[in-house]
Order: structure tokens, then sequence, then C-alpha cells
């Protein structure tokens, strides 16, 4: 569980605006400020679901776990079969399209 940890902390620090480290102990919602948003933490969630081949349900509550509880709940998570790779990195891939819309979107509304 502990290098699923680090992988999710990873693809989180490269999200961030900031040298500053997601804290894996403190809930999810209280650290979203200026430097990491729901929407950096959405993107990088599905990074990491195409890295570690896992499909994490989308509830509000995950926000209220910390990173750890999150973690311990994937671990028990199947990983996605051979079989349904591809289906499933076309999936992760337009969810992070559909992502980056909605930041581009956001953008031009601070804008207008």
């Amino acid at each position: 569980m502990e290098e699923l940890l680090l992988d999710y902390l990873k693809y989180i620090e490269d999200e961030a605006d900031s040298d500053k480290e997601f804290d894996p102990d403190r809930k999810i919602s209280e650290q979203f400020n200026e430097v990491l948003d729901e929407m950096d933490f959405r993107i990088a969630t599905v990074k990491f679901e195409m890295h570690a081949m896992v499909d994490i349900p989308r509830t509000p509550k995950n926000y209220e776990l910390t990173l750890r509880e999150l973690v311990e709940k994937i671990s028990e998570l199947s990983k996605i079969s051979k079989a349904n790779v591809p289906a499933f990195l076309k999936k992760k891939k337009a969810e992070l399209a559909r992502l980056a819309r909605e930041m581009a979107a956001d953008l031009q509304n601070l804008f207008n």
C-alpha cells in the first residue's frame, strides 16, 4: 500500500503549482487551495488511475478521507484486466480531455 500512496502523491505533486507537499494524513478537501484545487486533484487522480490500472469510483466522500485512507480503499480494488486495458485507457483519456475543456471554460469565464 505504501508504494501506491507514494505513486499517488507523485501525481498530485506534479499537478500542484508549488513545492508545498501534500499531506497524506490530512483530509483531502482541507488541502484544496490556490496551489492545488479540486480540478488539479481530479487530473492527478485520472493519471494515477491510468498508471495503477484501477478505476476509482468518484464520490464526494472521497474528499473527506485522507489520501492514506483513500489509497487503502484503492488497494482493495481489482486491477483492470489485460483484455479491458484499451477501453479503460480510452475512457480515462476522454475523461482527461473533458477535464481540460472544463478548465478552459473556467479560464474563459474568469476573463469575461
